[in-house]
């Protein structure tokens, strides 16, 4: 069922049991239970063949309003809202190529107009039958009626003729959960104001329930959330951080987040936690060889948060790292993102410059507890 709407209180009006279900039960309801569903281990028998594509097909697939088709491959979204989404699938190689082949994961969305990839992540796979876990996450908001998938793609110049997809329960998982039930991405954010104390002998008005009922409520619906998805171009020398910065036409925000003029800082508009998801892909020129990786950080005031790591051992290659995590950010902090390569005579540049179906890059974040006062509770 779709987010209960949000009814206005009128003055002397009578309140009946069913106002009070419908305004104030049903939409708790709502807010505690919201649309998820989880897929844990890719189901036997699937491998991904040099040159093409695999949509990835689950062993176990719980859901709350979600629905599945047969082969539990694709997801149909229940209710219009922001989501969160994440998979991660696990490979095991056969001969790779002397600097590695490339293993690619969609997040794929299903419209009525096409599918494309809400975020895309491809790393390098060295070792020869070995096994690697590549993982892709984003904030998207997404219709009712979408569907969602995982695909994973083998490059075409791999020797072997195809990588096994691994079937452990740890090794592969799709999921995706509401944090929002809002129209658009875009949409007016609700402040959020405390619900006042209720006291005994006080007259209640409309305004008072407007305050204490009505409005706590419609900001949990459109909590403020962010997403800037091209990244300014940048090359840069191995062992030298840089800031990177993010193009104005690729920002997209609602509550009043700023993204400074040089595009390297997103300013929060208010108190609370967030979840962050970190896209970034990068291209290594020079020399091909093992002796290359790169680090992508998120950071807060200035201050690292949290960091990932992988290797680039292809010449104009590009790769990319994905990954989220609950940061507390109070009114003004704002979040940037630092760059770091490694290597010998190699230059990284951006990959900024996302296909029409594939989106490579992204820092999003979105408003899970307005209330709170720092991650200590």
């Amino acid at each position: 069922m779709a987010a209960p709407p949000i009814e206005s209180w009128a003055q002397r009006e009578t309140i009946t049991a069913r106002k009070l279900n419908a305004q104030v039960r049903d939409p708790l309801r709502y807010l505690a239970d919201p649309p998820r569903m989880s897929c844990r281990g890719a189901a036997p028998g699937q491998s991904i063949t040099r040159g093409s594509s695999t949509v990835i097909r689950w062993s176990t697939a719980d859901t709350n309003t979600f629905s599945s088709d047969a082969e539990r491959r694709w997801f149909t979204v229940p209710d219009t809202g922001v989501y969160v989404v994440s998979g991660s699938v696990s490979v095991k190689s056969g001969a790779t190529q002397a600097a590695g082949d490339g293993v690619i994961v969609y997040l794929y969305r299903r419209t009525s107009t096409g599918t494309v990839s809400v975020v895309t992540v491809r790393e390098i796979i060295q070792q020869s039958n070995d096994v690697q876990t590549v993982s892709a996450a984003t904030v998207v908001h997404l219709a009712a009626g979408d569907a969602l998938a995982v695909a994973v793609y083998l490059e075409s110049g791999s020797p072997s003729p195809a990588y096994a997809v691994q079937t452990g329960e740890g090794e592969g998982a799709f999921t995706a959960w509401m944090a929002a039930p809002t129209t658009s991405f875009s949409a007016a954010a609700t402040p959020f104001a405390p619900a006042g104390e209720w006291r005994d002998g006080e007259q209640v008005t409309p305004a008072t329930m407007t305050a204490r009922i009505s409005d706590p409520i419609r900001a949990l619906y459109n909590p403020p959330r962010v997403s800037v998805a091209r990244p300014l171009p940048y090359s840069t020398p191995p062992n030298q951080a840089l800031r990177v910065g993010w193009s104005m036409a690729g920002f997209e925000e609602s509550g009043g987040w700023v993204l400074s003029r040089d595009g390297t800082a997103v300013t929060a508009p208010a108190t609370g936690v967030y979840l962050v998801a970190l896209t970034l892909a990068t291209q290594r020129d020079g020399p091909e060889g093992a002796f290359g990786s790169y680090q992508v950080n998120l950071l807060r005031n200035g201050s690292l948060l949290f960091l990932r790591q992988r290797q680039n051992t292809r010449s104009t290659y590009p790769t990319s790292i994905s990954s989220t995590g609950l940061v507390f950010l109070s009114k003004g902090d704002f979040l940037g993102v630092d760059f770091l390569g490694t290597g010998t005579d190699v230059t990284w540049q951006d990959y900024g410059t996302d296909l029409r179906t594939e989106r490579w890059n992204g820092l999003s974040a979105v408003m899970l507890a307005p209330g709170a006062t720092s991650m200590k509770g």
